[in-house]
């Protein structure tokens, strides 16, 4: 074949084991010219360094051309070139396909020989150490490749195949390929049906695949960024774990256990972080994880004998235990006393008979009693890092969970604990619990904030009471916080419960003031309000109910949470070019904000010493009236008739000063607000027109009242003194009348 047929080949890097942080290897296949901008080694590489490329096709290759950067040379080179059906690069077999040596500035082309999909480039040698190459690095500036591409029938002409789609899989499944490979380039590259990836990883890409077409109908373009990253981790995990299975085989098939060995750890650490994807999703994987199957009747009897049985067994070994140490004691205490007759039996008296009894001398002295050491030891607690009073108060519950998590706990960075005993939270659940809080394993997380959960919900130490729960509150509240910031939903609910739980008594005791708890709700407000803002429903239900349950507490805030609704509908001063429109924001941001203001109106009515009803009708409800979804302009409307029933007349004056608003919706809102007034009697339409009276004009109002009643009542006092007097004087009259009578 003549040289004019080979022609220059594409090719792509597929593995490296040395690169340079600002010089990868990537650079090699979009170069047409030498360049300093290219790849180069690491300082610390070993050698030897190996560079794969991977052709588009099948490749005789005939030469290639390679030259490197100034003073970073090449000693000298093997390439050599693999072939491979299916699998990857490292499933190749490679051959020796040429060899050279000296290449620096200037391109050299070097003569190679075979066929094959991969080339791998082996640098053997480092060059010497220079002033102006101090780390003996190597590095390649240009690369280009010549060949043709060829069949795997390794034939100068190509033939063609007449015949149906049977012919064609007959004569793939004759050349090697797997029966199940056959349909997988015919279907859709997001059908992972016939992916070469282990039947688990399937399972869980097929239910993020369904996620994803549900996000991609409300267009939530954040999450499917997320997710796209998080499928081709999963989808690369998957084919590790199947090569691994498949190596794992024939390694027991071999006899080679070392290796298995190794395999099997390696499965281990992929299945693990696999199934941290699927707990971040919530896969059917995760609820066949979560959830176990109930017992039958049997079983949970044939369980409860068993219980008792081992409980009675327990209590025999114990029995005979402490028999057997009451028997030495017997024995030891029965070797004593004759070892002591035995010696006073054998002492002989030389007191004279006369001298007997004459005086007291030989008096035993009685021994003094010793006191009784405690068998308990004090507790140490010199390193409240390692252990504290903490770790003693939830030991009975933290310890059971962290059994059953199966998991070794790692110690986290000391800054982290110096912090929580800094703030004095150290001490309240304890190191074990704080570790295990920021512990990488999901399970460990999980146990300690249950058995936090459990700690608070059971009575509380006697430390704790007469109203000194000031620490454990803030403690409980920082603990909820981590556990609310998880991206397991399971932890995410506990630390919802963990909340709820420290806002009632008796771990928000007397001395947590109401400026602490408005001060705490600040900061778990915006948490919650995303949460309320995701597509899962079960979290956004339960975040709505709990959101609105902590906020019944005597002395919370309401307009806090009203103004954390507007966080969104407001421009920065500092970040103008962030703001986005709420009319051009997604839907499930705008409907949770419009959601949770409907719900404050319905179930804690209108206070306007805690939010003004102008705010949100003109910064959260009109804005919201020309969004293009249908749903958030009916909640808009609904929240408006929410206002209504509460301010009455000004809020119809409102929405006819709305300007650009669409005749129909206007329309649709006036006949809300008539509907509103049909439904409520005309007393109840005055009474919530006099409802909004300010708290001076009431005053001023009952004050005159009570002037006008005090005015009457005087009144009517000085007529019935006046009565009085004239019927005295009356009887008076009479009385003279009388008595001059009588002398006439």
């Amino acid at each position: 074949m003549n040289r004019i047929d080979f022609n220059w080949v594409p090719f792509h890097i597929v593995a490296c084991s040395s690169e340079d942080f600002n010089s990868p290897a990537d650079f090699l296949s979009t170069q047409q010219y030498g360049q300093q901008r290219s790849w180069e080694c690491s300082r610390t590489a070993d050698y030897p360094v190996e560079i794969i490329l991977r052709f588009h096709t099948r490749i005789q290759v005939d030469h290639l051309l390679i030259a490197s950067k100034a003073d970073k040379g090449i000693p000298k080179m093997n390439i050599y070139i693999g072939d491979g059906l299916n699998g990857g690069w490292n499933d190749a077999e490679y051959r020796r396909a040429g060899q050279c040596e000296n290449i620096y500035v200037k391109p050299l082309q070097v003569k190679l020989t075979g066929i094959g999909n991969y080339l791998k480039i082996k640098i053997i040698e480092h060059p010497k150490r220079a002033p102006q190459n101090p780390y003996g690095q190597v590095s390649i500036s240009l690369l280009k490749i010549w060949g043709i591409p060829r069949s795997y029938n390794i034939v100068d002409q190509s033939e063609e195949v007449y015949g149906a789609k049977d012919n064609i899989d007959k004569m793939l499944i004759d050349l090697g390929i797997p029966v199940d490979m056959i349909n997988w380039f015919e279907d859709d590259d997001r059908n992972y049906q016939y992916a070469p990836i282990d039947d688990e990883s399937r399972e869980t890409l097929n239910d993020l695949k369904l996620k994803r077409d549900s996000a991609r109908r409300v267009e939530d373009f954040e999450f499917l960024k997320e997710l796209k990253r998080d499928m081709k981790l999963i989808f690369e995990i998957g084919k590790e774990i199947w090569k691994l299975k498949r190596e794992l085989s024939f390694c027991v098939a071999k006899e080679d256990y070392l290796r298995a060995m190794e395999l099997r750890n390696r499965l281990k650490r992929l299945e693990a972080k696999r199934d941290t994807f699927d707990a971040l999703y919530e896969t059917s994987r995760y609820e066949k994880m979560i959830n176990l199957q109930r017992p039958t009747t049997a079983e949970y009897m044939r369980h409860l004998e068993y219980l008792e049985m081992q409980e009675q067994m327990n209590a025999d070994a114990l029995r005979r235990q402490r028999e057997l140490e009451e028997q030495n004691r017997r024995r030891m205490i029965q070797e004593e006393q004759n070892l002591l007759g035995k010696s006073t039996d054998n002492k002989i008296d030389k007191t004279p008979w006369w001298e007997k009894g004459g005086d007291d001398r030989n008096i035993k002295k009685k021994k003094k009693k010793e006191k009784k050491e405690d068998d308990e030891p004090l507790l140490n607690f010199n390193n409240p890092f390692a252990f504290n009073e903490g770790d003693v108060d939830l030991e009975l519950y933290l310890n059971p969970l962290l059994a059953q998590a199966g998991e070794k706990m790692v110690d986290i960075p000391l800054e982290i604990l110096r912090r929580l005993h800094q703030l004095g939270y150290l001490t309240v659940f304890g190191a074990k619990a704080w570790t295990g809080i920021h512990s990488d394993s999901w399970r460990i997380r999980e146990a300690c904030a249950q058995a936090v959960l459990n700690f608070l919900e059971m009575p509380l130490p006697d430390k704790y009471k007469n109203g000194k729960t000031k620490k454990l509150f803030l403690a409980a509240m920082e603990f909820a916080k981590i556990c609310m910031e998880d991206k397991i939903l399971s932890i995410y609910f506990i630390g919802l419960k963990i909340l709820s739980t420290a806002l009632a008594p008796p771990v928000c005791g007397t001395d947590v003031s109401p400026a602490i708890i408005n001060k705490v709700l600040k900061e778990f407000t915006p948490i919650l309000i995303e949460k309320i803002s995701e597509l899962n429903f079960r979290a956004r239900d339960i975040s709505l109910h709990t959101l609105l349950s902590i906020y019944r507490h005597p002395a919370a805030n309401l307009g806090m949470l009203v103004s954390c609704c507007f966080d969104k509908m407001v421009m920065d001063p500092n970040f103008p070019t962030l703001f986005v429109p709420p009319d051009k924001q997604p839907t499930r941001i705008i409907q949770a904000r419009l959601e949770i203001v409907s719900n404050v109106l319905q179930e804690f009515g209108y206070d306007q010493r805690q939010f003004n009803h102008q705010d949100i009708f003109f910064i959260l409800a009109t804005p919201c009236l020309f969004h293009q979804a249908n749903e958030i302009r009916l909640l808009s409307i609904e929240v408006i008739a929410a206002l209504y029933q509460f301010v009455g007349v000004e809020i119809r004056t409102m929405v006819d000063a709305i300007e650009n608003l669409k005749p129909g919706l206007k329309d649709q809102i006036m006949a809300r607000l008539d509907e509103i007034d049909q439904q409520a009697p005309g007393s109840k339409q005055v009474d919530r027109g006099l409802s909004l009276v300010p708290e001076e004009e009431q005053e001023e109002n009952q004050s005159a009242l009570l002037k006008k009643q005090k005015d009457n009542a005087n009144t009517q006092k000085q007529d019935l003194d006046k009565t009085i007097n004239n019927v005295s004087q009356s009887k008076n009259q009479d009385k003279l009348n009388n008595s001059q009578l009588s002398k006439k």
